[in-house]
């Protein structure tokens, strides 16, 4: 039974790969291979450890094990919790990977940029109205103050002309009065 429990034990490590003594030997280790199906699978920006650190994994040793069965249970426990944060960490950036990788939601981007153009277009229009509208504005208070400007000048010769005829007209009244006398 001891033997079953340390066979199962060890299969079970090999899965998790937490065990020191696979089978896996480094020569069988393709990190090109590896590298490539990241790639294929759009998740070559998720590993950045340069290709020479990768490489030398093949230079590990592998050594017989030499835990006693209670403590490679301990570890197996110790990690558990870990190893399930990840899975669930892997599976949602999986699920917002194909969130973002969706063809569907990629090809309405095209239809967008056709509402956003027509906006702009929209957007200008309203901006060349306004210019218009206020250059006409500009062009009115010109023209306004131009006349208010020619009125004011014509109410001023029109007083200095009352002014005139007001001054002959009490000269004129001052010499009749001494001639009659």
């Amino acid at each position: 039974m001891d033997e079953s429990l340390d066979d199962r034990l060890t299969a079970l490590e090999r899965m998790l790969g937490i065990d020191e003594c696979s089978d896996v030997k480094t020569a069988d280790f393709d990190v090109d291979g590896l590298m490539e199906k990241m790639k294929i699978v759009g998740l070559d920006r998720v590993m950045k450890i340069p290709l020479a650190k990768l490489k030398s994994l093949r230079s590990l040793n592998n050594k017989p094990e030499t835990r006693s069965l209670s403590e490679r249970l301990s570890t197996i426990e110790f990690c558990e919790n870990l190893i399930r944060q990840r899975a669930e960490m892997l599976k949602e950036f999986e699920e917002r990977m194909q969130v973002v990788l969706q063809t569907d939601k990629i090809s309405i981007a095209a239809e967008q940029e056709a509402q956003l153009e027509a906006l702009e277009l929209d957007i200008q229009k309203g901006l060349d109205e306004w210019k218009r509208y206020t250059l006409e504005l500009e062009e009115f208070k010109m023209e306004y103050f131009s006349i208010v400007a020619s009125l004011q000048e014509r109410v001023e010769e029109f007083d200095k002309m009352v002014g005139e005829v007001l001054r002959l007209m009490s000269t004129l009244g001052t010499r009749t009065n001494y001639s009659t006398e």
